[in-house]
């Protein structure tokens, strides 16, 4: 949900960006049931969805990275270690990137990412429980309703930290 949310946003803005999404259980499939149907209702199609896992090659070329839990990160920083600072929880990135500022025009993405995780009280624990968006996985629709919810108004506030909108 996070990727499609994300993906629409930035491209309602002409922002060109890469954005995907990678699980750190070795599961393949789909999107969930609740997932496609809490998409529908923002208007994105999650059918042509297929997981695939973490890896470094894809953590090498992110220059954000975005977990929805602690356990993400924490998978981030055992997959690639250094890519940690630039490896954030949804609320976290926004927390503390709203205390480091905005992204300026001529900021790289990476360089952004670093000076806020330069904002860490401890660079080895990502966020704080509140900065955390349990996963819904196996829940009624309700769960998958209020994650979307959430996640899109904390993804708004991301992107006006990352492109100023």
């Amino acid at each position: 949900m996070t990727e499609a949310l994300l993906r629409a946003k930035l491209e309602a803005l002409a922002v060109d960006a890469r954005v995907h999404s990678a699980g750190t259980l070795p599961w393949v499939g789909s999107a969930s049931d609740g997932a496609r149907a809490a998409m529908r209702e923002y208007g994105l199609d999650l059918d042509a969805h297929r997981s695939r896992a973490l890896s470094t090659e894809l953590l090498d070329g992110a220059d954000l990275v975005l977990g929805m839990t602690r356990q993400h990160v924490w998978s981030v920083a055992n997959y690639a270690p250094d890519v940690v600072e630039r490896a954030f929880l949804v609320g976290e990135a926004i927390r503390l990137g709203t205390t480091a500022g905005p992204r300026s025009a001529d900021e790289p993405l990476r360089a952004w990412a670093t000076r806020v995780a330069a904002l860490r009280a401890d660079p080895r624990v990502p966020g704080h429980p509140q900065d955390e968006v349990a996963d819904p996985a196996g829940e009624a629709l309700e769960v998958y309703r209020a994650t979307a919810a959430r996640l899109d108004a904390e993804l708004d506030r991301l992107v006006t930290l990352l492109v100023g909108q």
